[in-house]
């Protein structure tokens, strides 16, 4: 026979334990990844799925550092975060963002040369903003930047800033595909020649900027359905 006293312990304990899941519960909302790495041919693949999930910060970056390295990043949810900065070269970036006002910002080459670079980004959902930043270093060059949009309100920019002069097949290569309206979309390639641009839109009320800054070889290929759009094409020589 249980007395009153044990029947307010059995309660006690059993509050406890469900105040714990509920916290473990709590805590499994959020999901942070920091990661600082140097040295060559690192192969990283990074899932997240939920709400709120960041991976790098303003005070703890994803900082990789080295030539030859893949980082492959997909995150599901709502209002994430991607802050990474990728330092050497022949990098390859893949990464998919699904959900609404989602941000990432990811620099190639920040440092120092960064040759043969590809990032592959994909978006899917509204109100998102993305900067991709390729070859601060001059000596940077041969890019290769896909990006897809699917979803309306988003805001997309992309600074190929080498000047190196491409050599043979080399190219400095930006191609967007956008569906959804009220998208706003900044390209920007700076120097020397061969630097190629082709944007397709589906949607209305889209804003576009692309600028193409010298010495010669330069193509912009753009398509667009649908109506109220704002264009600016620039183009060196």
């Amino acid at each position: 026979m249980k007395t009153n006293g044990g029947r307010i312990m059995h309660k006690r304990i059993l509050g406890f334990i469900m105040g714990m899941l509920m916290m473990g519960t709590n805590v499994a909302l959020a999901s942070d990844v920091y990661i600082t790495q140097s040295g060559a041919s690192l192969s990283a693949n990074i899932n997240q799925d939920g709400t709120s999930n960041v991976m790098g910060t303003s005070g703890a970056k994803v900082t990789l550092t080295g030539d030859n390295q893949t980082l492959d990043i997909d995150q599901v949810g709502n209002s994430n975060t991607i802050a990474a900065s990728v330092v050497g070269a022949t990098q390859t970036l893949t990464i998919n963002q699904t959900g609404s006002t989602n941000t990432s910002t990811v620099s190639v080459g920040s440092n120092s040369a960064a040759d043969d670079n590809s990032i592959v980004q994909t978006l899917t959902g509204s109100s998102n903003t993305t900067t991709v930043n390729v070859g601060n270093a001059a000596a940077s060059g041969d890019a290769d930047i896909d990006l897809i949009v699917t979803g309306s309100s988003n805001t997309v920019t992309i600074n190929e800033n080498s000047t190196a002069t491409m050599i043979g097949s080399d190219k400095k290569v930006t191609a967007i595909t956008a569906i959804g309206s009220s998208n706003t979309i900044t390209s920007t390639h700076l120097g020397a020649g061969d630097m190629d641009t082709t944007l397709h839109h589906t949607g209305s009320s889209g804003t576009f900027a692309i600028t193409q800054d010298g010495a010669n070889d330069g193509t912009v290929d753009i398509i667009t359905v649908g109506s109220g759009h704002a264009v600016t094409v620039t183009v060196d020589d």
